[in-house]
């Protein structure tokens, strides 16, 4: 019997020997398969969608600056998400500083219309952003993103040990706001 198979998908090391030979449809396939978890994590970090939605385009750009050497990058999905943290950091920076530092929240909280407040996934990502940033941003790559607690210390700069706790004490804060009301707001 013939099975009918569909054409193997390229692998992330196929693509990125394709971007560094100067072929943009390898840069498209990357980024549609990158886009949403990268994203996702920027608005985690920055807690504004226009500063996501910019920061974002920095992290493919810095991809695509790389030139030949992108072929060197042994985990691309670890690879992005170490530059958007990065760059996030460095936006994170910039606002304290024009701030002057009189703003102790770590993220800024995201507008959101009464009618947002209502949809869950909002809910979950305006607990997020009451978490601290070190948590939220563990909690986000394991679960969304399925990252080993040894992938993420890698993403992050952090032991495994530093990785779970960070998720153990994430997931409680997370359950307590989000069993919380919100009527004092």
């Amino acid at each position: 019997m013939n099975a009918i198979h569909a054409p193997k998908q390229p692998d992330d090391h196929e693509l990125l020997r394709a971007l560094a030979g100067g072929d943009m449809q390898a840069l498209a396939a990357i980024y549609d398969a990158y886009c949403a978890p990268v994203y996702h994590l920027l608005l985690v970090w920055l807690g504004e969608k226009e500063q996501a939605e910019d920061t974002l385009v920095e992290v493919f750009l810095a991809l695509v600056e790389r030139g030949r050497r992108v072929t060197s990058i042994r985990d691309l999905r670890a690879y992005l998400l170490k530059v958007a943290q990065n760059k996030a950091a460095r936006v994170q920076v910039r606002r304290r500083a024009e701030d002057n530092a009189n703003n102790p929240a770590t993220l800024p909280a995201v507008a959101e219309s009464p009618l947002d407040r209502k949809l869950d996934a909002m809910a979950v990502q305006d607990a997020l952003v009451q978490l601290p940033a070190e948590q939220a941003e563990v909690v986000v790559l394991k679960i969304w993103h399925e990252m080993t607690f040894a992938e993420i210390g890698e993403v992050v700069d952090i032991s495994l040990n530093t990785a779970a706790s960070r998720y153990r004490y994430g997931l409680e804060k997370l359950r307590q706001i989000l069993g919380e009301t919100n009527d004092d707001e």
